[in-house]
């Protein structure tokens, strides 16, 4: 075979012209590879937190809103605080305390989040950066099933028995104003008031209604009844309907201002109710707001700008959840 036959032809030949600009290029794209990704890692906002790298959350463990399972972050609250942090580029932490412990925990700088079902009120937009709604919830009275009520309970029937909540809670103020209200017992958590109810050692329990459901679910021969509160401006924590939120320290307003576009790329996203189906919290009216905001005026104006002592002006951290 002669030199001629060793000649490539002309479609040969420009395959191989192909192949070598195809190969230089992703040379070039590999080579620049670690550039970009030093670009984004530098491009990444740094976050104060208790723990470089981490987010810390101070929370009870109290399921279906906060839990601890091999290891492993779960509960509907919780898991919130995970996706949107891992998309600041940091991982959770959590710090297991009684409820009374994790607003202080918070205000003293050994937690950087705290949650679990923790309702807005006055008091705690004067203490935290509180986030924008993750999901709302009625009030419900805890009771054993021979007492009589059903459907609802009106809040003045409470007069003249006890009364078990938890310590730190927003529905304290409100309990202890009812007339001829008994014994107002405080716990620090939901299963030390649910076995006082069972025992007959109090009457009521004034709890977060997704604990006594989730427990109740994992034990449905407890002798346990949950009965909506009958709205009653005259209380207004106790009855209509909360909001949960997120806190955080009023000192960390970059944090804050990080988790809150979290938030609302949950919502944006539909993650809050899937959230909260997969812990066991399937009703739609998670999802719904209230006809009216009790933040307008106090710590959000009409616009949805922070008012109060957490006033600032927010950074855009939106790219971060693109």
């Amino acid at each position: 075979m002669g030199r001629e036959d060793a000649k490539p032809s002309g479609i040969i030949a420009n395959a191989s012209r192909r192949t070598l600009l195809r190969t230089a290029a992703l040379g070039a794209a590999a080579l620049a590879a670690p550039s970009i990704a030093r670009r984004a890692l530098a491009d990444t906002p740094k976050f104060r937190t208790v723990e470089d790298g981490y987010v810390t959350i101070a929370m009870t463990g109290t399921m279906p809103v906060t839990g601890l399972k091999d290891g492993k972050i779960i509960g509907s609250d919780a898991e919130m605080i995970v996706a949107i942090a891992e998309k600041m580029g940091l991982k959770a932490k959590p710090s297991i305390m009684a409820w009374s412990a994790t607003i202080e925990s918070i205000k003293s700088g050994r937690a950087d989040v705290m949650c679990g079902d923790m309702g807005w009120s006055v008091a705690r937009s004067n203490a935290m950066l509180l986030t924008d709604a993750i999901y709302y919830g009625g009030n419900y009275i805890t009771m054993k099933k021979d007492k009589p009520f059903s459907g609802s309970m009106p809040i003045n029937a409470m007069g003249g028995h006890s009364v078990g909540t938890g310590q730190g809670y927003s529905y304290v103020p409100d309990i202890k104003k009812i007339p001829n209200i008994g014994e107002v017992k405080l716990y620090d958590n939901v299963d030390g008031c649910v076995r006082d109810i069972l025992a007959g050692r109090i009457d009521f329990g004034v709890l977060d209604s997704m604990n006594v459901e989730y427990m109740l679910l994992q034990n449905p021969d407890l002798d346990l009844k949950l009965v909506p509160v009958q709205p009653n401006s005259d209380y207004p924590n106790l009855s209509g309907k909360g909001r949960a939120v997120l806190g955080m320290n009023l000192q960390n307003p970059d944090l804050f201002d990080a988790m809150n576009a979290g938030v609302k790329w949950l919502w944006k996203t539909k993650q809050i109710g899937e959230i909260l189906a997969r812990n066991g919290m399937k009703s739609p009216d998670y999802l719904v707001p209230t006809a009216t905001d009790p933040r307008i005026g106090v710590d959000r104006d009409a616009q949805g700008n922070i008012l109060g002592p957490a006033a600032h002006t927010p950074k855009d951290f939106s790219a971060l959840f693109s």
